[in-house]
C-alpha cells in the first residue's frame, strides 16, 4: 500500500498550488496529503498540525518508509509550529536523507530533505500505515 500511495501522489506532479484547496486540480500541502491518503480509505486531519498528531512518531529519518509523512515549520523558521507536510518518496537508509512529494508554492513536486530551506525547518515524521 505504501508504494501505491507514493505512486498515486506522483500522478499529481505539476498540479498547481491553491491555499485551502484539497484537489483535484489545486492543493495546499495538507489538502494534498489528505486527498492522496483518502483514495486509500485513510482519513487524515485537515491541517498539517492535525496530521502531525496522527500515526506513530518516526524518530530517526534512516528508518523512514515511503508514504510516511514529514513535517516542517512554516515559512517563518523561528516558529516551532508545524506549518508544512509532505509524503516520503524514497530514503537513503545510510544517511537518513530522503525525497518527498508535496504541494510547494510552485505546485506539486518532489524535493530533497537536504535542501537548505527544508533542512532548517524539519520538525518530525509520522508513520500512518504500519
Amino acid at each position: 500500500v505504501c508504494n501505491d500511495i507514493v505512486n498515486a501522489a506522483k500522478n499529481y506532479i505539476g498540479c498547481k498550488y491553491g491555499a485551502g484547496r484539497m484537489g483535484p486540480d489545486r492543493f495546499d500541502c495538507s489538502g494534498f496529503t489528505s486527498y492522496v491518503y483518502q483514495q486509500f480509505g485513510i482519513m487524515l486531519g485537515r491541517s498539517s498540525r492535525d496530521q502531525f498528531l496522527q500515526g506513530r512518531v518516526v524518530k530517526d529519518t534512516r528508518t523512514l518508509q515511503p508514504a510516511d509523512l514529514v513535517f516542517w515549520t512554516g515559512s517563518n523558521s523561528r516558529s516551532k509550529d508545524v506549518g508544512h507536510v509532505g509524503i516520503v518518496v524514497s530514503v537513503n537508509e545510510d544517511t537518513g536523507e530522503y525525497t518527498f512529494i508535496h504541494a510547494a508554492s510552485t505546485g506539486i513536486q518532489i524535493d530533497e530533505s537536504t535542501m537548505d530551506y527544508y533542512a532548517k525547518r524539519y520538525r518530525g515524521a509520522r508513520r500512518i500505515i504500519e
